[in-house]
């Protein structure tokens, strides 16, 4: 990607929306370094080779969980990021209005899972990690087919707590015990009041 136009997206990710990176592997975390061995064993290697496994980006390829037909998780890859309109990159999308954007429309729902994920206060400009208790985390997301493969976005709710010092948004979040009912396809607004609010937080 041209380095100007690179530079544009994250400028237009960081700065306007929030949850702009998050953290796949801690190099810690055996529940994720599973998800990379087996990616790796079912993936070719040029295409293992181009997911971000570590502080993953917008507008990179990374790997998200679906679910086949009998519910099981699927280890797929992605793209982070829609193509909105003047080459604006859409990294996330609001719970409470999603389910009825004709800009969503189509997309199905997926999880995310990470070790944690980052974000910035704007007075002083600060880099905060968040994660949970236990980890992996579940991101909720949403995603959907273009042309150049399968893309995603994060979901974000109102902040509370922690969070709600740093930002005024924040990832609709899961635990392992919650995850799937989202993966699912249940009931869209059930599933979204599992959303973990405890979240340990510490700057970078």
């Amino acid at each position: 990607m041209n380095i100007l136009l690179r530079t544009y997206i994250l400028h237009f990710c960081y700065n306007k929306l929030m949850c702009g990176r998050y953290l796949y592997f801690d190099g810690q975390n055996q529940t994720v370094e599973r998800w990379i061995s087996s990616a790796r064993s079912q993936m070719g290697e040029e295409a293992f080779s181009k997911l971000s496994l570590f502080e993953v980006h917008p507008s990179e390829s990374l790997l998200a969980i679906t679910a086949d037909a009998s519910g099981k998780g699927v280890l797929t890859p992605m793209i982070w990021g829609y193509p909105g309109t003047d080459g604006k990159l859409i990294i996330n999308a609001r719970s409470e209005t999603a389910e009825h954007s004709r800009f969503f429309a189509g997309s199905s729902r997926c999880l995310i899972g990470a070790s944690g994920y980052y974000e910035w206060s704007q007075n002083p400009r600060r880099k905060y990690y968040f994660t949970a208790a236990e980890t992996p985390v579940y991101l909720a997301a949403l995603y959907k087919q273009f042309e150049d493969g399968l893309r995603m976005v994060i979901l974000t709710e109102d902040a509370v707590l922690a969070q709600a010092e740093i930002h005024d948004r924040q990832p609709v979040m899961f635990d392992k015990e919650h995850c799937a009912f989202w993966c699912r396809n249940g009931d869209y607004r059930k599933a979204l009041t599992y959303s973990l609010q405890e979240r340990l937080i510490k700057p970078v």
